[in-house]
Order: structure tokens, then sequence, then C-alpha cells
């Protein structure tokens, strides 16, 4: 049997609680992969740098990351091995093919079962991230193999902040606007470099010690765990070794327009042009769309008023590039409303999924791209509704 597992990162612990309406949701993480020893005969070992194992996102070359990884294996099991570096009690997503998304923590230094012959569609599915995972090897069954999934042709990078990490969505990165944009378009690759806080200008912003206009070209997040590695000259992505992408969106400012940051108009300008020009150097054929930013929302007399943020920078960067044609501009006004921002300034779930929605629209009209997610699974645990038919 031949099955494709995709495998994704989520921050988030078991233990934490998710609420639905104000009610706790029962069952939130379902999976729970079992602890398991590897050393029988049953089993045949890849190591990280197998072939067959295809990284998605950016991974530094100790395998130690939080994006995901993707592969096809036969057989009726899998176990994945994890290394010292990874966090305790980290949270995975997993899943086979389009199945529903399941979920299980694991633990440095040991290897977990997530396929056996009584999972579902065989099977596990993908994991979902959350804190620093590092993989230290794949097992399959002793008379079985992995295989090297086919990509899809297009590719999308997302560069961004909290907004587009997903950070207090339910299932964090699973419930992100970026993560429901590229996986609802269906059939494009994509990478999600955002990080909790961070500023698009390069300064010191709620714990980052850079900014996007640095970070971006660097392989590893801005962890404590990636400056106790490699010290403050984290190893450079090497772009020339990966696909490059054909659409670039971008969703930054957020933190540099907060007032513990305060950001300067003009040098919020300076290093967005210096991002974009960089972006191009790199992917000359990529397409880049500049997101507005939505703020807040307060409250104006008898209804609510929404306070957007970096207006008319924004559009001057976006004006900047009117003769070159490759920069974009997705005006966000209007798709949430004030009860779409959770207690947290994020947006909830629903608000997530307006926003990739839009967008997904808008990108299939701007440039034609059509949306390939017909029947997997793309959000977990979004079925609820009213049962009562009888008013």
């Amino acid at each position: 049997m031949k099955i494709i597992l995709s495998l994704v990162l989520l921050f988030l612990q078991a233990s934490a609680t998710i609420l639905e309406n104000g009610q706790v949701r029962k069952n939130p993480y379902p999976g729970q992969a079992k602890k398991v020893s590897i050393g029988d005969k049953g089993w045949r070992t890849y190591k990280p740098d197998a072939a067959e194992i295809s990284y998605k996102g950016r991974w530094d070359d100790q395998h130690i990351s939080s994006p995901g990884i993707k592969f096809g294996f036969t057989g009726e099991k899998l176990a994945l091995s994890f290394g010292k570096n990874t966090d305790q009690g980290v949270l995975v997503a997993y899943r086979i093919g389009g199945l529903d998304w399941q979920f299980s923590n694991v633990t440095a230094n040991a290897t977990f079962q997530f396929a056996g012959h009584a999972s579902a569609g065989v099977h596990p599915t993908a994991p979902t991230a959350a804190k620093t995972f590092e993989m230290r090897g794949v097992s399959v069954a002793a008379n079985s193999t992995l295989t090297k999934v086919k990509e899809y042709p297009k590719t999308i990078e997302i560069i961004g902040d909290s907004l587009s990490s997903g950070q207090y969505g339910t299932y964090e990165g699973l419930s992100s606007w970026a993560y429901t944009f590229a996986a609802g378009l269906g059939n494009v690759e994509y990478s999600i470099t955002a990080f909790p806080g961070i500023c698009l200008h390069d300064q010191e912003c709620w714990g980052n010690e850079r900014g996007q206009a640095y970070q971006w070209y660097r392989t590893v997040d801005t962890s404590g765990r990636a400056r106790a590695l490699y010290g403050e000259d984290p190893p450079k992505w090497d772009f020339a070794a990966h696909r490059a992408a054909d659409l670039v969106v971008i969703n930054l400012g957020t933190n540099d327009n907060n007032t513990a940051n305060n950001v300067p108009g003009t040098d919020y300008v300076k290093s967005y042009v210096s991002l974009i020009d960089g972006v191009h150097e790199r992917w000359p054929k990529a397409q880049v769309v500049l997101m507005s930013l939505w703020g807040g929302f307060s409250q104006v007399g008898d209804t609510y008023a929404q306070g957007p943020l970096y207006i008319d920078e924004i559009k001057a960067v976006h004006e900047h590039y009117k003769e070159d044609k490759f920069v974009h501009y997705f005006d966000t006004t209007g798709i949430l409303q004030h009860n779409d921002i959770a207690p947290l300034w994020h947006p909830t779930d629903v608000g997530q999924i307006k926003v990739a929605s839009h967008l997904m629209q808008w990108v299939k009209i701007k440039f034609g791209w059509e949306m390939g997610a017909t029947g997997p699974e793309v959000l977990h645990d979004t079925l609820y509704w009213n049962d009562e038919s009888n008013y």
C-alpha cells in the first residue's frame, strides 16, 4: 500500500483549553501516537537526509525546525524519531492524504508510531507544528519503503508575524489565514515565514532581536533555541537550492506600529522597499502582494470603527513599484468586523477564514489561479451547527 503522509508542526500544548463559543471543546486533540522502540528487525529506518523526505518550510542543516515534512510510504506502519533538541510535549499534527488532521504530543530522544494496521486510512495523518521539532529518522516496516511525493507546480511564500503564524488560533498555525489560504488553493507548495512579535523594520520587537528585513534571509527562527545553537550569526537561507516562489504575500507592520516599538513611517517604508527588492532579486519572476493592515476596532457611538495601520505608507510602497508591475495591493478593509478579533487582539478562527477566503478569490481573479482543494480537509474541527430543524 502506498500512502502519502504530510507532516506539519503546531505551537500548542495538549493541556491547552480550546473554547468554542465559551464552551470547552471535547476531545480537541484526537490521535496521540504511541511511543515505541524500533530496535528490533521489524523496522527499516531512513535518516533525516533521505531523498524521499520532502521538507516544507525552512529547516536548518541539523533538521531542526517547526514547519513540516511530506513523503509517501508503503506498508502498514510508520514511526518518527525525535532528537534531543525537541521541546518536551511539543504538539504535532499529522494525517494521511486528505483525511482529517490528528494530533500527538511527542518528547525528545524518543520514537512515536504514527501509523499502524488499524490506523485511519491505514494510517496516520499530517502533523501540525508547534514548538521546536528535531527529526532524527523515519521508520517503516522492514519490508516497506518511503517514496518521494511529486510536488505541486506552483509555490507560495508568506512573510509575516503572529497574524500570519496563527497565534491564539484554535490550532495555531493550522488555523491561520496563511495556512488556510495556501492549503485552500490545494495545488501549490507553500512556506510560511512568520514569527510572533517580529517587526518588518530591523530592530528588537517583543523579544525578536531582529526584524524580517534581516530575518527573512536566515534559515532559522528567532527563538532562544536558535540563538543558543547559532549565536548572533544564524545561517543564511540557500535560496538557490530551493524552488523559487511564484507568489509572495507580505503582511507586516502591525508590530512596527505598536507604541511599544514605534517605528516611524519613513523607516517602515524604507525597510519594506528593501525587503521587496531582496525578494525580487532572489525570485525575479515572483508576483508580490502587499496586504493592508486591518488594525483593531473601537466603539464609536452606536457602532464600531476599524483602525487600519500604515495606510499611506503601504500605498506609497505599492506606488514605488507602479512601473514594475510585479507588486500588488490587497486591501483587507471590510473583511473583518469587530467580533472577528479575539480578546488577545488576533483574528478568531472565523476571522482567519474570512481573510483567507477573500484572498483566495482575489488571487483567482487577479492571477488566474484555480482552487484545487476539492475534498481534503483543510481546517480541523469546524463541524458545528444548529441541529434544530423544527422552528
